[in-house]
C-alpha cells in the first residue's frame, strides 16, 4: 500500500532534498510540499497525505500548535518532526501534542528513512542524538487523556473560558489542567505554556 506524504519545510534547499531523498523510496508517493505553514491545513485537506514530514519553524503558524490542529482534525495522520532544536521540553511538547517522531536536521539522511516506517507502524521515534525515546515517553505519557485535550484546545486558541465551556467543566478545573500540563511540560509559567501554540498564524 502506498503512503501518502507531505512535506511542510520552508527553507527550500532542504525541502527539494528532501523530494529527491525520498522521490524513490518504494511505496512512498509525495503528494504536496509546501513552505507556508498557513498552507499545511488546506493541503493536507485536498491531499488525503498519512504522513507529514513539519518543519518546526515555519513562517505564519507554530509547529507544535499547528501538529495539534492537524491531529485533532486528521487522527490517523502520522506527524514526523523535523527541526534543528535539542531543547528537551520542545520534544515533550511536540509528542504531548501527537507528534508520532521528533528528527533533527542536522542527522544523516539514513536515519530519516529509519523514521519514517518506525512511525507508519506506530511506533514513537526519536533521533539518535537526543537519546532513547523511554527519557521522553516516561515524562509524554504522564500527561492524561483529558490533558492532552486540553493542550489540543489551547493550541486551537482557546481561552480558558472557552474550554471549560467546550468540556463542560469549571473554569477552576481548567486551570488545574494547566498547572499540571506546565509542571508535565517542563514550562515554567503559564504564559510559557499558552506562548507557542498561540502565535500569529495559528488561529
Amino acid at each position: 500500500m502506498t503512503t501518502r506524504l507531505a512535506i511542510a519545510e520552508d527553507h527550500a534547499l532542504i525541502r527539494e532534498g528532501l523530494k529527491s531523498l525520498l522521490a524513490h523510496v518504494p511505496d512512498l508517493e509525495i503528494v504536496a510540499d509546501t513552505g507556508d505553514g498557513a498552507k499545511v491545513e488546506q493541503l493536507l485537506a485536498q491531499t488525503q497525505a498519512d504522513l507529514l514530514l513539519l518543519d518546526l519553524d515555519l513562517p505564519g503558524c507554530h509547529g507544535i500548535a499547528l501538529a495539534a490542529r492537524i491531529k485533532q482534525q486528521h487522527p490517523a495522520i502520522k506527524i514526523l518532526i523535523l527541526t534543528g532544536s535539542t531543547d528537551h521540553a520542545s520534544v515533550i511538547q511536540a509528542f504531548a501534542a501527537g507528534a508520532d517522531g521528533y528528527l533533527l536536521k542536522h542527522e544523516d539522511s539514513s536515519e530519516l528513512l529509519e523514521a519514517i516506517p518506525a512511525v507508519l507502524k506506530n511506533t514513537r521515534y526519536i533521533s539518535k542524538l537526543l537519546g532513547p525515546i523511554d527519557n521522553f515517553q516516561e515524562c509524554s505519557e504522564q500527561v492524561t487523556p483529558r490533558e492532552q485535550q486540553i493542550l489540543k484546545l489551547i493550541a486551537a486558541g482557546q481561552s480558558t473560558q472557552q474550554i471549560a465551556d467546550t468540556l463542560e467543566v469549571s473554569i477552576l478545573t481548567v486551570r488545574k489542567h494547566r498547572q499540571n500540563l506546565m509542571q508535565k511540560l517542563a514550562l515554567h509559567n503559564a504564559v510559557e505554556l499558552t506562548r507557542y501554540a498561540l502565535r500569529p498564524g495559528t488561529e
